[in-house]
């Protein structure tokens, strides 16, 4: 299956175990140099597959430990380090080859060394396929804050092979699984009620399905500036309460809560006509995902004063009216606080 993007001229191909693909791909640019940024879990996992993937090229492999503190200004020096010791210039080309964190990290390399070179997405987690890996969003985290540090580049070629989904745990398929929740209650209300009773996951589906929403997003506000913006559903308390848990919590997790908390303050603000933050509930728990978290108003508001969202003083929040619908509100921190308690209420 393939999705030409037009608008950034890339393609992404959806396959399973199909890896000429990807060799195809890489092959077309032979004289190139490669450096594959992974982490050591997923190296340690499929270094033989990278490999085989990679023969026959000229590449360099650099590895940092997993988990959401490699996406540092520590990691992004380094990796400049490498780059410059090992000669590459602009006919060189990234692989990020891994989760969210790598391909976040790779891509703002990438758009900043030598003022930007090419990079390949190649995904490994169900979030990353279905999100950090395509839209250009890019950046690393910044004293304590979630991308705090980034830049807008989009990759050449972004290759998804679901095959990669077999060794996650089922916490890594549910960090994917509650954005792609998210996806269906900003614009598909069918997609939500086979999410909701569903057990078993047609992968190839909900990834191509989820792509093309977030796709429609995208194309027509590459810079987030409008209608991309609705793409942020709970990420604005969802961003806060991951900081808070020291990233206990995973992105996927804190985004789900984010968005059953700006549904419940939909309703008792009277914008929604119904309390479906309840049936967002019910499907959540029927994928073991978490639906609350319990936190300091005035902490988390402290962390939300350094969002990217923020402009004149006012933040924008997406606030959904039903499933498969939102609007934007742009507010004051006072109306914040008050969407913020709203939404914390009481299952």
């Amino acid at each position: 299956m393939k999705i030409q993007v037009k608008e950034n001229n890339y393609t992404i191909d959806i396959v399973y175990k199909c890896e000429e693909k990807i060799k195809n791909f890489l092959n077309k640019n032979r004289d190139s140099k490669y450096l594959v940024i992974t982490d050591e879990n997923v190296y340690n996992l499929y270094s033989e597959r990278l490999k085989n993937i990679m023969y026959g090229l000229n590449f360099y492999i650099f590895k940092f430990p997993a988990g959401e503190k490699s996406k540092s200004m520590e990691n992004y020096i380094n990796i400049n380090k490498f780059l410059l010791e090992n000669n590459f210039n602009r006919g060189d080309i990234i692989i990020a080859f891994g989760g969210g964190v790598v391909g976040d990290i790779s891509g703002f390399v990438a758009a900043t060394y030598l003022r930007g070179i090419d990079f390949i997405a190649m995904p490994t987690t169900l979030l990353s396929m279905i999100d950090s890996s395509v839209g250009g969003k890019n950046g690393i985290n910044f004293m304590n804050l979630k991308n705090q540090i980034g830049s807008f580049y989009f990759p050449k070629y972004v290759y998804i092979d679901y095959s990669f989904l077999e060794t996650l745990d089922d916490r890594n398929i549910n960090n994917g699984l509650a954005e792609i929740f998210k996806y269906s209650v900003l614009k598909d209300k069918n997609l939500f009620y086979y999410l909701k009773s569903c057990n078993k996951l047609d992968y190839k589906k909900i990834i191509y399905e989820s792509l093309n929403i977030k796709l429609d997003f995208v194309k027509e506000d590459e810079r987030d500036k409008g209608k991309r913006q609705k793409l942020n559903l709970g990420h604005t308390i969802g961003h806060g309460i991951e900081s808070l848990s020291n990233y206990k919590l995973n992105h996927g997790e804190s985004i789900g809560i984010g968005t059953i908390y700006m549904a419940r303050a939909a309703y008792k603000m009277g914008i929604a006509k119904s309390d479906f933050s309840k049936e967002l509930i019910l499907a959540f728990k029927n994928h073991n995902l978490p639906t609350s978290y319990d936190f300091d108003t005035d902490e988390i508001l402290e962390i939300l004063k350094h969002d990217k969202k923020i402009n004149k003083n006012l933040i924008n929040v997406i606030l959904p009216i039903k499933i498969g619908e939102v609007i934007n509100k742009k507010v004051t921190f006072d109306e914040l606080r008050e969407i913020v308690e709203l939404g914390k209420g009481n299952e």
